[in-house]
């Protein structure tokens, strides 16, 4: 029991580790430049900027998610053998049948290490294998590719100078800013903080977008 236990306090540092690092409050706000809003102007102030991840980097994220209990490998013996998570479970749960048998029931040692497979595997099966899983829903998911962006609507968060500036879109249910331009045939036009823009396309190597103006008149 002591050694399952253990085991899945040591399996859960890295989860807690991960979690308790507070995030950078400062982003970054420059658009092949400087560029500062005013202090002065309440509607040029720039939250903090929400960067996402580039797209070379997403095979590295995927590969270091936590799967859930269900999940094994596809080819190969490794598909057979238990998981860490599923061993160290099953050793927590037979210690503690086990003791509960000799203690409750007066059970010799080894008829109470007989009888407690039993329970240690209906109570795996039927309710922390399932448990388990559930937690593992609400686990983080990689970003989609800054890709998906193209034709989204934007909002401009800074009045563009030289045809530049910030802007913030609505990714996956976050709003995020990114630094942009205007394309080409409207590099001229003026753009003010609240105007609509359309993302015409994605850098997302650079975490930049070319926008167009909506709406003008």
């Amino acid at each position: 029991m002591v050694i399952g236990l253990v085991g899945l306090a040591t399996m859960a540092i890295p989860a807690f580790a991960r979690h308790g690092t507070a995030p950078s409050p400062h982003g970054h706000g420059s658009v092949g430049g400087d560029l500062h809003a005013p202090a002065g102007r309440a509607g040029a102030l720039v939250a903090p900027q929400v960067h996402a991840a580039p797209a070379a980097a997403a095979p590295s994220n995927q590969s270091q998610e936590i799967l859930p209990a269900t999940v094994a490998a596809d080819t190969g013996i490794v598909r057979w053998l238990p998981s860490p998570r599923a061993v160290f479970t099953l050793l927590a749960l037979y210690g503690a049948f086990g003791n509960l048998l000799i203690e409750a029931f007066r059970l010799s040692g080894v008829l109470a290490a007989l009888v407690a497979v039993v329970p240690t595997l209906l109570i795996e099966r039927l309710v922390v294998r399932p448990l388990w899983n559930l937690v593992f829903r609400f686990q983080g998911r990689p970003s989609a590719p800054l890709e998906q962006l193209i034709l989204a609507d934007a909002v401009a968060v800074v009045s563009f100078r030289n045809g530049r500036g910030i802007v913030s879109t609505n990714r996956e249910g976050r709003i995020v800013q990114l630094a942009a331009r205007l394309s080409d045939d409207q590099a001229t036009l003026p753009v003010k903080v609240g105007d609509r823009l359309r993302i015409e396309d994605v850098d997302a190597r650079n975490e930049r977008v070319t926008v167009s103006v909506l709406h003008r008149e």
